[in-house]
Protein backbone atom coordinates (compact mmCIF):
# COMPACT_ATOMS: atom_id res chain seq x y z
CA UNK A 1 0.00 0.00 0.00
CA UNK A 2 2.76 2.55 1.04
CA UNK A 3 4.64 1.50 -2.09
CA UNK A 4 1.36 2.28 -4.42
CA UNK A 5 0.84 5.77 -2.84
CA UNK A 6 4.80 6.76 -3.05
CA UNK A 7 4.26 5.56 -6.71
CA UNK A 8 1.26 7.79 -7.60
CA UNK A 9 2.64 10.38 -5.59
CA UNK A 10 6.43 9.90 -7.42
CA UNK A 11 4.25 10.18 -10.54
CA UNK A 12 2.40 12.94 -9.78
CA UNK A 13 5.65 14.86 -9.08
CA UNK A 14 6.71 13.75 -12.58
CA UNK A 15 3.60 15.26 -14.41
CA UNK A 16 3.99 18.56 -12.25
CA UNK A 17 7.81 19.02 -12.65
CA UNK A 18 7.87 17.72 -16.19
CA UNK A 19 10.68 14.87 -15.51
CA UNK A 20 10.52 11.33 -15.60
CA UNK A 21 12.36 9.76 -12.69
CA UNK A 22 14.53 6.78 -13.62
CA UNK A 23 14.95 3.43 -11.44
CA UNK A 24 18.42 2.24 -11.47
CA UNK A 25 18.34 -1.08 -12.64
CA UNK A 26 19.74 -3.74 -10.33
CA UNK A 27 20.97 -6.09 -13.37
CA UNK A 28 22.48 -5.23 -16.76
CA UNK A 29 20.06 -5.87 -19.81
CA UNK A 30 22.31 -8.68 -21.94
CA UNK A 31 23.83 -8.25 -24.65
CA UNK A 32 21.28 -9.44 -28.15
CA UNK A 33 23.48 -12.13 -28.54
CA UNK A 34 22.82 -13.60 -25.25
CA UNK A 35 19.24 -14.52 -26.17
CA UNK A 36 19.82 -15.82 -29.05
CA UNK A 37 22.78 -18.29 -29.49
CA UNK A 38 24.49 -21.77 -27.52
CA UNK A 39 27.13 -22.48 -29.49
CA UNK A 40 29.95 -20.95 -31.80
CA UNK A 41 28.67 -22.68 -34.67
CA UNK A 42 25.48 -20.61 -34.43
CA UNK A 43 27.39 -16.81 -33.86
CA UNK A 44 29.86 -18.01 -36.71
CA UNK A 45 26.66 -18.89 -39.51
CA UNK A 46 25.38 -15.27 -38.80
CA UNK A 47 28.40 -13.83 -40.76
CA UNK A 48 29.35 -13.95 -44.39
CA UNK A 49 31.13 -16.80 -45.01
CA UNK A 50 33.25 -15.16 -48.23
CA UNK A 51 35.37 -13.64 -44.92
CA UNK A 52 36.86 -14.48 -41.63
CA UNK A 53 35.33 -14.11 -38.12
CA UNK A 54 37.32 -12.47 -35.49
CA UNK A 55 35.66 -12.97 -31.86
CA UNK A 56 36.84 -10.51 -29.69
CA UNK A 57 35.86 -11.87 -25.93
CA UNK A 58 36.23 -9.01 -23.39
CA UNK A 59 35.44 -8.59 -19.90
CA UNK A 60 33.19 -5.70 -18.63
CA UNK A 61 35.83 -4.58 -16.35
CA UNK A 62 37.88 -3.51 -19.55
CA UNK A 63 35.20 -2.89 -21.63
CA UNK A 64 35.90 1.10 -21.67
CA UNK A 65 39.61 0.97 -22.17
CA UNK A 66 39.85 -1.48 -25.19
CA UNK A 67 36.56 -0.12 -27.23
CA UNK A 68 38.69 2.69 -29.20
CA UNK A 69 41.38 0.52 -30.27
CA UNK A 70 38.65 -2.09 -30.87
CA UNK A 71 37.10 -0.08 -33.14
CA UNK A 72 39.95 0.93 -35.24
CA UNK A 73 40.77 -2.60 -35.67
CA UNK A 74 37.12 -3.24 -36.68
CA UNK A 75 37.75 -0.83 -39.33
CA UNK A 76 41.18 -1.30 -40.66
CA UNK A 77 40.14 -5.21 -41.12
CA UNK A 78 36.46 -4.47 -42.19
CA UNK A 79 37.01 -5.35 -45.56
CA UNK A 80 39.11 -8.34 -44.94
CA UNK A 81 37.82 -10.06 -41.60
CA UNK A 82 34.16 -9.45 -39.48
CA UNK A 83 34.89 -8.37 -35.92
CA UNK A 84 32.21 -9.46 -33.42
CA UNK A 85 32.66 -8.73 -29.48
CA UNK A 86 31.09 -10.63 -27.11
CA UNK A 87 31.37 -9.81 -23.56
CA UNK A 88 32.57 -12.81 -21.21
CA UNK A 89 29.66 -12.44 -18.25
CA UNK A 90 27.20 -12.40 -21.37
CA UNK A 91 28.36 -16.15 -22.83
CA UNK A 92 30.50 -17.54 -19.48
CA UNK A 93 29.92 -21.27 -20.82
CA UNK A 94 30.85 -19.92 -24.29
CA UNK A 95 34.21 -17.98 -23.28
CA UNK A 96 35.52 -21.01 -20.91
CA UNK A 97 34.96 -23.57 -23.63
CA UNK A 98 37.08 -21.46 -25.95
CA UNK A 99 39.62 -20.16 -23.19
CA UNK A 100 38.83 -16.84 -23.23
CA UNK A 101 36.76 -16.37 -19.53
CA UNK A 102 40.23 -15.60 -17.72
CA UNK A 103 41.67 -12.75 -20.14
CA UNK A 104 40.68 -9.59 -21.58
CA UNK A 105 40.48 -9.11 -24.68
CA UNK A 106 40.54 -12.65 -25.80
CA UNK A 107 40.28 -13.05 -29.64
CA UNK A 108 40.24 -15.81 -31.91
CA UNK A 109 39.88 -15.78 -35.71
CA UNK A 110 37.73 -18.35 -37.92
CA UNK A 111 38.28 -19.34 -41.06
CA UNK A 112 35.69 -21.60 -42.45
CA UNK A 113 34.54 -22.54 -38.74
CA UNK A 114 37.29 -23.20 -37.39
CA UNK A 115 39.76 -21.51 -34.94
CA UNK A 116 42.78 -20.40 -37.15
CA UNK A 117 44.87 -18.13 -34.75
CA UNK A 118 44.46 -16.35 -31.22
CA UNK A 119 45.11 -13.85 -29.37
CA UNK A 120 45.04 -12.45 -25.81
CA UNK A 121 45.00 -9.17 -23.78
CA UNK A 122 46.45 -6.97 -26.82
CA UNK A 123 44.47 -4.04 -27.00
CA UNK A 124 46.62 -1.78 -29.31
CA UNK A 125 44.54 -1.83 -32.92
CA UNK A 126 47.85 -2.09 -34.80
CA UNK A 127 48.79 -5.06 -32.73
CA UNK A 128 45.48 -6.73 -33.42
CA UNK A 129 45.58 -6.27 -38.04
CA UNK A 130 49.38 -7.06 -37.67
CA UNK A 131 48.31 -10.17 -35.89
CA UNK A 132 45.17 -11.02 -37.76
CA UNK A 133 45.50 -9.10 -41.33
CA UNK A 134 48.24 -11.83 -42.43
CA UNK A 135 45.58 -14.56 -42.05
CA UNK A 136 42.73 -12.43 -44.43
CA UNK A 137 42.48 -12.09 -47.72
CA UNK A 138 42.68 -8.93 -49.07
CA UNK A 139 41.22 -9.31 -52.35
CA UNK A 140 37.67 -10.80 -50.27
Amino acid sequence: MKLSILSAIVGLAACVQGFVPTVPSTTRAPSSLLAKYNSMDEILAKFPEDKPVLINFYDASTEDAIKGDIFRAKELLKDRATLVSIKQQDYPELAAKWDCNTKSPAMILFQDGKPVARLYEETHYLEIVAKFGQYCNSSA
